[in-house]
């Protein structure tokens, strides 16, 4: 006789047919955007996919068949994910206004209806390396509802972002505008490595973006009043960030914002840097952290006063909703409110929630709202961070037992003591949480970021404690301070005082020695196996065989990633790289042996988005040290990235022509040159002139070839003109191949160098960005070369001219600015070529 097996008590939810559901539907999205466009067919093929294993769950059903029914319906779900997102990806309206956008702006005039709050960006702080001054910028989301075409309006559709070059500070979430600006789509990357603007609009929807320099260009039609709930959530978020900002305190009253609203802009650049280079920059965004620790104080508040469970549910629920509407609705908010009413919707049925069961209905949640979030960085490390703390929780709880004599002995023991005890335990448990998440998050951190903050991890477990009276004290002064000053006054104290505590922290953490680096990120293949092993290790129990056998496995995959990453290039070739920097110049040359140097590295524009062009393309490489830097000349356009590459990378000696610092050459602008030499007297770095007939010994070649490198211009003594016209003139040669790089060459030195007996070259960089002073017929003649280069913006009339002097002698033109960057290999096989964007 069978004995009856004892009944279930276990109550918790089950998880792995969700979790794998969850699972289907992301690699079917995944399948979608990085398969499917090779395999064409697009969404009916996933639809057919999807049907034929539906009908085959039925068919199998009815012949008995079940084992094979799990396979199939997963099949299913994963034609759902891929057909979903590929609707989502490459289908929009008709009349969407992103069909009547070009990629050169043009003006228009629509009718649209704000979405967001108005973002107001202050002016940055005066820079001697930025060489076009910015001031103050607006910036919010519209929903396009007319445009004009001649006198007649015509309906119009889609979302897009709006930048005003000035203070947009009468507009708010719900204003109908009518709006003159000029449009475009997003512009793409345009180099290796860089941040896809483009695609990271097309995640969210926005496939073109408006843009106007007065503010008199955006007229409001009808005001917000006109719609409750967006009169109510814009006098809520102003209430809001008007009661921070005045019993917070002026000083504190910024990061307060941050923490608390996620409203940045009042930061100084300082602050928000320090932020992300101890790895803590998630604290100005209002997250996962944000909406579960207002979540759990509110709980612990609610049942520590008696409220029914069902009523701490529902209340806890309505108020993390609220929360997450006054702070903006953003990506992160949403992503973290989904995670957290599904584990309070898992109390509510009476279940315990498994936090497996609550991540994948937050992730199915999230990929039905946008697909498109699986592949952005945030969503990847809010996930992946509540994955790590539920585990711990997890195995924290199976630890031993403690003896009972010992714990008796801990119940005799004095209460100093036992608070002690419990304090002690409180913050280990946090520290080794903290360690352990960010153990597990790091690989991640540097691919996204390139950055790895040690210290990160510890501070946190001081850092978390001080954000948690922030959080309770901010709710406070915005729930019951306006009743209570005298209340809202002593929470502004305890607020200030917690976030100042905060900020000290986080700036002695910052000059820490081993506070941070940048890596190059580990490769898309290791950050795929890392998490791929872990996830089968977690839903699969035959794999959780241990921590320390897992741990030694892990160890051992983290030393072939970096064994991987600080792989250089040591083969017997010459790798030459144009970066399209916009109006500027950059070009990477990667030596045989390993060793790189580069050719100028500036642009016109941000000093800070040039310095992290050029460093995306440097760890898409596997670079981290630069060798050796030559500065054609004293514009700044040419050399402001490099504050930003010697924070990033180790360099090794900057070579300057004679006329780099001299106020004759360059008309007495000494401020940015004078700027550029003390940043490198700070970081000890050589600084050398060179000067005609010069060669440069940075190459040491493995093979018989050898690399030269020599200075055809200027002489020592310069010449009568412009830093432009003393411009430093390489001429690179390699296994009978030759690069010429002439800087901003301009007369009278251009006469000069004409002077000298011509020579061929290979390849040439467009004197002066394919300027018509450059001479483009003479300099085409002298030279010969096959191949030019025009490291620029987008081609106008005068490129043009430029463009066919040089196709006149028989070369290939090509401009950065329409192909992205330009790559040419010099080897045994011959002269090899590539461009980043294909030709249109």
């Amino acid at each position: 006789m069978q004995a009856a097996k004892p009944p279930n008590n276990d109550r918790s939810m089950p998880y792995r047919p969700l979790l794998l559901v969850a699972m289907a539907v992301g690699l079917g999205i995944v399948a979608d955007r990085y398969g499917m466009s090779a395999i064409g067919g697009g969404v009916f093929l996933w639809w057919a996919v999807g049907v034929l294993s539906v009908v085959g769950c039925v068919v199998l059903r009815s012949y008995g068949k079940t084992q094979f029914l799990s396979w199939t319906l997963l099949l299913a779900a994963l034609c759902v994910g891929g057909a979903w997102h590929h609707l989502r990806w490459n289908y929009f309206a008709a009349d969407d206004l992103a069909r009547f956008a070009r990629e050169a702006a043009g003006p228009v005039c629509v009718e649209a209806v704000v979405t967001s709050r108005t973002k107001q960006s202050p002016a940055p702080a005066p820079n001697p390396l930025r060489a076009m001054p910015v001031g103050p910028r607006s910036d919010t989301f519209v929903r396009v509802l007319r445009i004009r075409d001649g006198t007649r309006w015509q309906r119009a559709s889609g979302n897009c972002r709006l930048r005003v070059a000035s203070e947009l500070v009468k507009v708010q979430a719900g204003d109908r505008l009518r709006v003159y600006a000029r449009f475009r789509r997003p512009r793409p990357a345009l180099n290796p490595g860089q941040y896809d603007w483009a695609e990271a609009e097309r995640r969210a929807g926005r496939h073109c973006e408006l843009f106007c320099t007065e503010p008199e260009c955006v007229a409001i039609l009808e005001s917000a009043t006109s719609s409750k709930r967006n009169r109510w959530l814009g006098a809520a978020a102003s209430r809001c960030e008007e009661q921070l900002a005045r019993y917070v305190g002026a000083e504190e009253s910024g990061l307060a914002l941050a923490v608390l609203l996620g409203v940045r802009e009042q930061l100084d650049d300082e602050v928000t840097e320090a932020f992300f280079k101890t790895g803590t920059i998630h604290l100005l965004v209002v997250s996962g952290l944000h909406v579960g620790m207002l979540a759990l104080i509110v709980w612990l508040i609610l049942q520590t006063a008696g409220m029914p469970r069902r009523g701490v549910v529902v209340f806890t629920a309505l108020l993390v909703i609220a929360y997450a509407m006054i702070a903006g609705g953003r990506p992160p908010v949403v992503r973290a409110t989904i995670l957290v009413l599904m584990g309070l919707g898992a109390l509510v049925a009476g279940r315990l929630p498994s936090m497996k069961v609550v991540l994948a209905a937050a992730a199915l949640a999230i990929l039905a709202y946008n697909p498109s979030e699986l592949f952005r960085g945030g969503t990847q490390l809010s996930f992946l961070c509540v994955a790590a703390l539920s585990t711990f929780g997890y195995y924290t709880g199976k630890r031993q037992p403690i003896d009972p004599l010992r714990r008796l002995i801990q119940e005799v023991a004095p209460w100093y003591r036992k608070i002690l005890r419990w304090l002690g335990n409180w913050i280990g448990e946090l520290a080794f949480a903290s360690f352990v998440i960010w153990v597990v998050v790091a690989p991640l951190v540097a691919y996204h970021f390139h950055v790895v903050s040690p210290a990160g991890f510890v501070i946190t477990p001081i850092i978390w404690p001080l954000i948690a009276g922030a959080l309770i004290a901010g709710l406070g002064i915005c729930t019951i301070g306006w009743v209570l000053p005298p209340v809202a006054s002593m929470l502004g104290g305890v607020c200030a005082w917690c976030l100042g505590t905060t900020e000290a922290i986080v700036s002695f953490a910052e000059q820490m020695s081993f506070g941070h680096s940048y890596v190059p990120g580990p490769a898309t293949w290791w950050l795929l196996v890392f998490y791929g092993v872990m996830t089968l290790v977690a839903i699969v129990p035959r794999l959780q065989i241990g921590w320390k056998p897992l741990a030694s496995l892990a160890t051992l995959w983290v030393a072939i990633g970096f064994t991987a990453a600080a792989t250089r290039n040591t083969e017997d070739q010459l790798r030459c790289t144009f970066l399209a920097m916009g109006h500027g110049t950059c070009v990477v040359l990667e030596l045989p042996g390993g060793q790189t140097l580069l050719y100028d590295a500036g642009s016109l524009g941000s000093p800070e988005g040039a310095s992290q062009t050029i460093a995306g393309y440097l760890w898409s490489r596997g670079i981290t040290r630069i060798d050796a830097v030559v500065l054609s000349h004293a514009d700044v356009d040419h050399y402001n990235a490099m504050p930003g590459l010697l924070e990033r990378f180790e360099v090794g000696t900057v070579y300057v022509s004679p006329l780099m610092f001299d106020p004759w050459a360059t008309d007495g602008q000494l401020d940015a040159p004078e700027f550029l030499r003390t940043t490198l007297q700070e970081a000890k770095i050589p600084l050398r002139q060179i000067w005609m007939n010069d060669r440069l010994q940075v190459a040491r070649s493995k093979g018989k070839s050898k690399v030269e490198i020599e200075v055809l211009h200027p002489p020592r003594s310069g010449v009568a003109g412009r830093d432009n016209a003393n411009s430093l003139l390489l001429h690179v040669t390699y296994r009978g191949h030759s690069i010429l790089l002439p800087g901003d060459l301009e007369s009278p030195g251009l006469e000069a160098v004409l002077a000298e007996q011509p020579l061929n070259c290979d390849i040439l960089l467009a004197p002066h960005h394919g300027s018509r002073r450059s001479d483009p017929a003479g300099f085409a003649a002298w030279c010969t070369p096959e191949w030019v280069v025009v490291s620029g913006p987008r081609a106008s009339s005068e490129q043009q001219f430029t463009a066919a002097s040089y196709r006149k002698v028989g070369a290939q033109v090509l401009h950065t600015a329409n192909v992205g960057a330009v790559q040419f290999t010099l080897d045994s096989q011959g002269l090899g070529f590539s461009q980043f964007l294909p030709m249109k």
